[in-house]
């Protein structure tokens, strides 16, 4: 009797229980399907509009500190500026941060940009545990000035890289 009715629950449940996870599987495969079809036509709404990506930065490092100085200069952009990214925030001081493309400002490496702040992030290196600074600076771009975005200082021309040391 026992046997029988152990028999009997294991032919209707088992097949029930399957039947309900490959069920939930696949709703999980097309909402996957749909999420990533959906973030796919966000990002290209997102690049066709303002070129604007928002990167999640919680595989970049967190800076320990950063440290803001007033500055006020005019400068131009370095000729390899297109290797660097423009950020809403100064990297590693935010979880999420936005960057922008260069393609969509309209510039060259003549363009004059005005700095008016200057930040240096503090973080710790993974391989030798010290510290390591990252210079950041607050640009406006030509006549944008309501538009500001933090460059790394590679992006910007340094007027003395072409000095020669006697």
């Amino acid at each position: 009797m026992k046997k029988s009715l152990v028999t009997m629950v294991a032919i209707l449940v088992v097949p029930l229980a399957l039947a309900g996870c490959s069920t939930q599987s696949n709703n999980q495969d097309t909402s996957k399907s749909s999420s990533s079809s959906n973030s796919q036509t966000a990002a290209e709404s997102d690049s066709q509009s303002s070129s604007v990506t928002t990167a999640n930065n919680s595989n970049s490092p967190r800076a320990l500190k950063v440290q803001y100085q007033d500055e006020s200069f005019t400068t131009t952009l370095d000729h390899e500026y297109y290797e660097e990214h423009l950020y809403k925030y100064v990297p590693g001081s935010v979880d999420r941060n936005k960057t922008y493309s260069w393609d969509s400002k309209n510039v060259s490496s003549q363009t004059k940009v005005h700095v008016d702040k200057r930040a240096i992030a503090t973080f710790k290196d993974e391989d030798d545990h010290e510290a390591e600074h990252e210079t950041f600076f607050r640009i406006k771009i030509g006549n944008h000035a309501n538009q500001k975005y933090w460059v790394s200082d590679d992006a910007l021309q340094d007027d003395h890289e072409n000095d020669f040391d006697d």
